[in-house]
Formats: structure tokens, sequence, C-alpha cells
């Protein structure tokens, strides 16, 4: 007869183990929070970026609602194409917060979703045979996961933050769930089910997670109790919670047609993206913030089959080491949570996108960790070591991944070097770099664009506009230096690229007034004035026009309503003055009201303005008060020659001496 150890004693020993373990887990999951948190810090110092940013949070007016008015649009709206009332709740209470606090939330998410992965990775690993083996598993896998690069977008990204949130409750939904398939009370159902519908209003991220569900079910061993036919009615109610959300958001999509896009390209896609994620995931190297879909999809067949055809042995090579239904689990959970978004629907303008491997890689770290748990000592010890070696690199590269989102130009500029036919990109680094206050280097983005996409309409008005506001600055300093001739030349340049300019016009006019094209100058300066500029250099330089081309009417007119709208502009009404007593035909002119403005401008002035006091003298002679006329031209050349003025001094020493005394 043996002698053993009873059956309580073996149970009590594996409590024993289990409470033990309990410290191991929340060791794993604090140091793995720590180093998470640790590789993305940086992004804390990035702002927003001009893609989706702005239109999602910073400009969105409807976030500022309060009360009932918020939630109903929350639940009613399909804004930027997306139906996530939860999200949009959330975005309102960073409503006007800087990007730092927006960028800290999607980070605390991010942290969240790798804890609670930890623990979704160790339930499934768990043997249930001794003490902490599972969470080490667990951490290790999810370690690889939580500082990948692949991560970067969906955390650094502030329009991406729904996919955080919506990944937290769905995987407490899918350890509920598989803790209720053991065997767990029903009250576990009811939870996996609610926090399934708060994930999904967060954002329908997983319309087809009841399939994953039974699948994970049917892989697990504890959880054989309950037959195929229990688990699908189980997952049934799943099914009918999300398709209506599912139906919602589809429909909000801006699906590419098939004319636009056939079915051929849409079926490549499909047999290529499962093997290029997972490309990605083993070598990240090269992200691009966008890869975007091509303007012209032409199907070289070869590269989608062989990612296909290598899917499948990856696939086959995995069936030596499980059973098929580990198998079917793992990579029909992979296939089904990407389906939605792996080529046969296109919409927007990009092809893949890393946020799209939020949840898919989560499936891929749970079966890692089960795979660590079940190797042998040996084997697990290295390949545990392995991890976290691995983790380190790609925290390297994850951080540096996060400087690209830093701000637009960054982003874009990325972009761009990746791919230099990226039209998209280039477009938005032409835009943000103008929106820093770059046009200069805006201009050779533009240009390129062009050169891709001649018909490109908001491009071609972009450069255009650009082009014109630096010719137009070049044509405004020869105008300021003197060079009227080559700055007529640059308003020409100017209006070709944009006839609509019209201060480009005016200042045309006023050059070639000055230049004595009176005509041609007079045409562009009521050009400007019938479109409403009343600038009073623009109706003093028209009226000089019109008085040299005999319209003395017309040039009174003008200054006489222009001086109404600048009452205090004291060259316009010392023009109107001097020109209500020059004007021709004499009949025209009007010395009393001359006199009320010069002298009404002398006030002004404190008699302090020798030109003032030329044109008052002028008016006092012309309404006979010669006595007073000569007093305010001695005055006058008084004060110029104290200002050392000899020109002007000699000019109105001239008309003082042919004065009548």
């Amino acid at each position: 007869m043996t002698r053993g150890r009873p059956a309580d004693d073996d149970g009590a020993l594996a409590r024993q183990a289990r409470g033990r373990a309990l410290p191991i887990a929340a060791l794993a999951i604090v140091t793995l929070a720590a180093a998470t948190t640790a590789v993305f810090w940086p992004v804390l110092a990035n702002g927003f970026v001009n893609w989706d940013d702005l239109d999602v949070l910073v400009d969105n007016d409807a976030l500022r609602y309060s009360g009932t008015a918020l939630v109903s649009w929350a639940f009613s709206t399909t804004h930027m194409n997306h139906y996530q009332p939860l999200s949009w709740l959330v975005y309102a209470t960073l409503a006007g917060a800087d990007a730092a606090r927006v960028h800290a939330v999607s980070l605390a998410l991010h942290v969240i979703n790798v804890g609670l992965l930890v623990w979704l990775a160790a339930l499934v690993a768990d043997r249930r045979d001794d003490g902490d083996g599972h969470w080490w598993a667990a951490a290790a896998a999810a370690a690889v996961f939580a500082v990948h690069p692949l991560r970067v977008e969906p955390m650094a990204w502030a329009s991406a933050l729904p996919y955080l949130l919506s990944y937290a409750p769905l995987l407490v939904a899918v350890g509920c769930w598989l803790q209720w398939t053991r065997g767990g009370r029903v009250a576990l159902w009811w939870v996996a089910l609610g926090a399934f519908a708060v994930s999904q209003l967060a954002r329908v991220t997983a319309p087809l997670l009841p399939l994953v569900l039974v699948a994970l079910a049917r892989a697990d061993e504890a959880s054989r109790a309950r037959s195929t036919r229990a688990l699908v009615r189980a997952a049934v109610p799943f099914a009918l919670l999300v398709s209506p959300l599912a139906l919602i958001e589809a429909g909000t999509r801006d699906v590419e047609a098939l004319g636009d896009i056939g079915l051929s390209p849409r079926l490549a896609w499909t047999l290529l993206n499962p093997g290029l994620y997972l490309w990605r995931t083993v070598s990240p190297a090269g992200l691009s913030p966008l890869d975007v879909l091509p303007r012209d999809p032409q199907i070289d067949w070869g590269v989608p089959l062989l990612s296909a055809m290598a899917v499948m042995a990856l696939v086959a090579m995995t069936r030596h080491f499980t059973s098929w239904r580990v198998v079917a689990a793992v990579w029909g959970s992979y296939l089904l949570l990407l389906l939605p978004v792996l080529g046969l629907t296109p919409s927007g303008v990009q092809a893949t996108a890393d946020r799209y491997m939020y949840g898919p890689a989560m499936v891929l770290t749970v079966a890692l960790a089960a795979a660590l748990r079940g190797a042998s000592g040996g084997v697990r010890r290295l390949a545990l070591a392995a991890a976290g070696a691995a983790a380190v690199f790609l925290g390297q590269a994850a951080t540096a991944q996060t400087a690209y989102w830093h701000d637009s130009v960054s982003l874009w500029s990325r972009a761009v070097a990746l791919d230099g036919d990226n039209d998209v990109a280039i477009y938005n680094l032409a835009q943000a770099l103008t929106s820093a206050g770059l046009p200069d280097a805006a201009i050779p983005q533009y240009e390129r664009l062009v050169a891709l996409i001649p018909d490109h309409a908001p491009g071609q008005r972009a450069l255009a506009g650009l082009q014109a506001d630096k010719a137009q600055r070049a044509a405004d300093q020869a105008a300021q230096a003197g060079s009227l001739a080559q700055a007529v030349a640059g308003y020409d340049r100017v209006l070709q690229l944009d006839p609509a300019r019209l201060a480009a016009r005016t200042n045309r006019g006023m050059a070639r007034i000055a230049l004595g094209d009176v005509a041609q100058g007079v045409s562009d300066l009521e050009a400007g004035v019938a479109a409403g500029n009343v600038d009073p250099a623009v109706a003093n330089a028209l009226a000089f026009g019109w008085v040299a081309m005999n319209r003395g009417a017309d040039a009174i007119q003008l200054l006489t309503r222009t001086q109404t709208q600048h009452p205090n502009d004291i060259g316009l009404a010392n023009n109107l003055a001097r020109l209500l007593l020059t004007v021709e035909p004499a009949s025209l002119r009007d010395p009393g009201n001359a006199l009320t403005i010069a002298a009404q401008l002398t006030q002004m002035t404190g008699g302090g303005d020798p030109r003032l006091l030329d044109t008052l003298a002028m008016a006092f002679a012309a309404a006979g008060q010669p006595v007073d006329a000569r007093q305010a031209l001695e005055r006058a050349v008084s004060l110029a020659r104290e200002a050392g003025d000899a020109d002007l001094t000699a000019t109105l020493a001239q008309r003082l001496a042919a004065l009548p005394r």
C-alpha cells in the first residue's frame, strides 16, 4: 500500500500557489504599465495634426453642447463618417483642452488595455495546475504588443482615441464570456454583453465578435462542457446587439463604387493584407503614417497570392503544435477582426492602417501567451528572454515613431519621404507648411502634387494662391523701393495667377499713374473702387488720374465721399481742399469749402505742418484774404526752414514772393 497526499492537501497546495501568483500578477502588470508609459511618454509633447483632428476635436462646436443637447447629438450624429456616441461624449470632456491632455487620455487608455490584455492572456493560458507561469507568459507576450510601433498610430493620433476606448470594455467582455463558458455564474454573461455594448458604442471595432466568442469557447478545454449549440444561442444576443450598430456604421462610410475600384483589386487586397499586417508585425521598420489607396489600381497578382500562401503556410505550421480547434480560434479570430477593413469595401483614402491591427494583434498576443505557457521549461525561458529583448528593441522603435506624429509637418514629411508619389501626404504636407508660416516651402510641394495629378483642383488653387502671394510680396517691395516698372511687371504676374486680387490691381494702378500711364492706371483704380476699395491712397491716386483726364467733377465727388468715410485722414482732406482750389474748369472750384477744410486741418495739427499752411494760404488767397494768406505762408516758410527741408522752403518762399502786398 502506497502512501500519498490526501486530495484535500493537493487542493490546498493549489490554492496556496494561486495565492502566491496574485502578487506576481500585480507586479507584472504594474511593471508593464510603467514600461509602456515610459516608451510613449514623449507623445505628451505632440500637438494636433491636420488629419481629422481639427474636424473631430478642435473645431467641432457640437462638443461644446451640454446636457441633453450633447447626448442627443452624440447618439444621432454620423459626423466624420462614424457612429461612435460614447467617444463623442468623451471628446466633449476634452473640448478646449490642449493636445497634451488628449494624448494623456490616449496613453492612459492604452495602458489600461495592456493591463486587461495581460489578464485575458493569463486567463486563456491558465492550466489551473500551479502558480504563476501563466502570468509570466501573459506579461511577456503583452510586452511585445504594448510597445510595438504598430501601437503608435492609435495612441499618438487624437482622432484614433475611439479605438482605444472601444477595446477596454471589449477585453472585459471576452474575459467574462470565457469565465462564464467555464462554468461561471450567469451574471458574467450579462457583464460580457453589457461590456460589449459599451465597446461598440464607443466605435464598432468588432462586428464579428460573436463568431470569435464561439470559436474561443470551442478551443478552450475548460469550456468543453457547453455544447456548440448552447454557445451559439448565448452568442446570438451579442450579434443582435451589434448588428444595427454595424449597419449604421457601414451606412456612414463613403465606400468606393465598383466603377471606381473594381472587384479584382478588392480581391487582391483581401488576399494581400492579412499577410501584410503580419509582416509589419515582424518587421515594423518604415511604417508610414498613411498607406494610401493607389490612384489607378493595377494589380500584380503575384504578391497577393504569395502573401496568402505565406499565411496558409503559417496556419499549417501552427497545426503541428496544437489542435485544429485552437488553430481555427486563433487564425479565424484574427481574420474576423480584420475582415471589415481587409479591402473588399475600400473607403476614404487609406488602403491599410496601423490602428486596424490593434484588435487582431491582441488575438496573436493571447495565442503567444498560451504557446509560451505550454512550452517546455527550457524553451519557455528562452522564449521569455526573447520576448523581453524584442520588447526593448520595439520600444525604442516606437519612441522614434512617436516623434513623427509631433506635428503635421513632421507627420507628412515622414509619409512623403517613404512614398514620394503619395499625393494625399504631399497635399497635407503643403497645407501644413502653409499653416506653419512657411509658404515658400509649401510651393514646391504643391508643384510636386500638380505634376503627379494635373487636374488636382484644390492643389492648383492653393499653388496659384501661394505663387500670387509670393509675386505680390516682391511687387510690393519693388514699389516701395521706387522700382515702379518692376512693380508693374510683378503685379501683372500676380493678376495672371489670381485675377481677383483687388490689392494687386489697385497697386498696379497707382504704379502706372506714377509712371505716366494714366489711362491704364485709372482703369485699374476704377476697378478697385467699384469693388468697394475705399482706401484713401487709392482714392487720391484715382482722383489725380481723373484730373489728368479732365474729369475734375468725378475727382471731387470721389474725394468728398472718401473723406466722409475717413474723416481723420489729413492727407486725403488736404488733397480735397487743394483740388477745390485748382480744379479745371474753374466753375468747379469752391474756395469757401476749401478754406473750411484747410482751417480745420490747421487746427487739428496745431498749425505745425508747413504743407497744410500752404493749402490754407491758397484758400485765403482764393477767398480774397491776402493778408491772412501771407501770414500763413510766412509761418509755413519758417517751419520748413526749421525742419531743414530746403526744397520745400524754396517752393514756399517763391509762392510768398508772388503774393500781392
